[in-house]
């Protein structure tokens, strides 16, 4: 292990190989898929933008644990909501009218939609959009992307060690128009519907956006099949736009679902719904013990409130473009080859001729050093708390990872 991590993570690792099945099980969630270590592994405490791992050594933190931390680590507004809540009931037998209240907050924010499904997470929203779809037509075949992530639901796993019966899923590259438009040809009778990310984001690759003649495709493919379209927004809502990124797409989805940064940390997600779609979800049997957690709903509902009030997408843009340029000027002011893509508010950093995606990894350890998280194979997110003396501060911390990275 390197000097990331102290005594005691060190020490945690140990601990952890005996009784928990390491490496890829938790896949992005463990700071070994940065490279073992590289970052720190274990966290003992967050708060706004900052997290502190067990052995006492802060952070700024661009991972956002993978998107949730929209508003910052315990913001005290959202916490104050939640413990609120807690001392009044978290789950109970039967309905919680923060349910009530929880689904029509989120149908008053996109009025396009007619109903909405409380989940416990996002891949229990994509599993349910995918029922949804396929009760509503009668149909099998559900269209995804290469290598695009859907949650942990073995039919969606994109990765050869994850055996799935994907006998009803068809898959074509991101951007292909034309394999779209040949699908719609010789299978469009059996496709239930497509279920797309808002944008190709996929490890140790820049972000790709979806093309014009991409979109149309699709927007062909519902007009002629009658299939229906859902959109994963689990990790990119609202930092693509702040009513959802299909806004952004320029799309208007039958299905939209969200998750992560629904809840600034509080565990909760939804799967929001046109009117004529509110008959084949009612036919459709789905539970889960945790679903009615109130205090959730009311974390979540207070997280929307904030994200509204305080234009919180407006300065996730400015915060992340004051960190895109800080970064461009820093890696050309040490000599390093760079490609920064991506929506500012969740970017991608790879090096030139990095294929092995080693100096990236090197780049991230010497910033974990000196005190800031880059993940070096995922995209970032930044996160409310990341204000202007955070992000200067986590420059000029790059700065210093650049020059020490060859």
């Amino acid at each position: 292990m390197s000097e990331v991590d102290g005594p005691k993570g060190q020490d945690l690792w140990r601990r952890a190989d005996r009784v928990i099945p390491g490496g890829a099980t938790y896949r992005s969630r463990s700071a070994r898929m940065a490279g073992d270590g590289n970052l720190p592994g274990f966290i003992e405490s967050a708060s706004g933008c900052r997290i502190t791992d067990v052995d006492g050594r802060s952070y700024i933190d661009f991972i956002c644990t993978n998107g949730p931390n929209l508003l910052g680590y315990l913001h005290p507004e959202v916490e104050e909501a939640a413990q609120r809540q807690a001392k009044q009931a978290m789950l109970t037998s039967f309905f919680p009218p923060a349910l009530v209240e929880f689904a029509e907050r989120l149908v008053q924010r996109s009025p396009e939609f007619g109903w909405a499904i409380a989940v416990k997470n996002g891949s229990d929203a994509t599993a349910l959009a995918a029922r949804v779809m396929r009760a509503a037509t009668q149909r099998p075949l559900v269209l995804l992307f290469n290598n695009a992530y859907h949650g942990f639901e073995p039919e969606f796993m994109a990765r050869p060690s994850d055996p799935a019966p994907a006998d009803n899923l068809r898959r074509v590259s991101w951007n292909d128009a034309e394999a779209v438009h040949e699908l719609a040809r010789t299978e469009g009778e059996r496709l239930a519907g497509v279920l797309l990310n808002p944008l190709d984001q996929n490890p140790m690759k820049p972000t790709r956006e979806a093309s014009p003649e991409f979109l149309a495709a699709i927007e062909d493919l519902r007009r002629t099949t009658g299939a229906r379209l859902a959109i994963d927004d689990v990790r990119h809502g609202f930092r693509l736009h702040p009513q959802g990124s299909h806004k952004f797409l320029g799309v208007q989805p039958d299905l939209l679902c969200l998750g992560k940064a629904l809840g600034n940390g509080h565990s909760t997600a939804a799967l929001l719904g046109v009117e004529d779609l509110r008959e084949p979800c009612e036919r459709l049997f789905f539970t889960s013990t945790f679903i009615f957690d109130s205090v959730a709903f009311r974390a979540a509902m207070k997280t929307l409130e904030i994200y509204n009030r305080d234009q919180v997408f407006d300065r996730l843009v400015a915060t992340g473009e004051r960190l895109k340029q800080g970064f461009l000027k820093a890696a050309d002011a040490t000599g390093h080859q760079i490609d920064y893509s991506g929506p500012v508010t969740m970017p991608t950093l790879l090096f030139e001729d990095d294929s092995d995606n080693q100096r990236a990894r090197r780049f991230a350890r010497e910033a974990a050093l000196r005190g800031a998280i880059f993940h070096p194979s995922l995209n970032w997110f930044v996160s409310a708390a990341h204000d202007d003396e955070s992000i200067d501060q986590a420059i000029e911390i790059a700065s210093e990872a650049f020059r020490a990275t060859t």
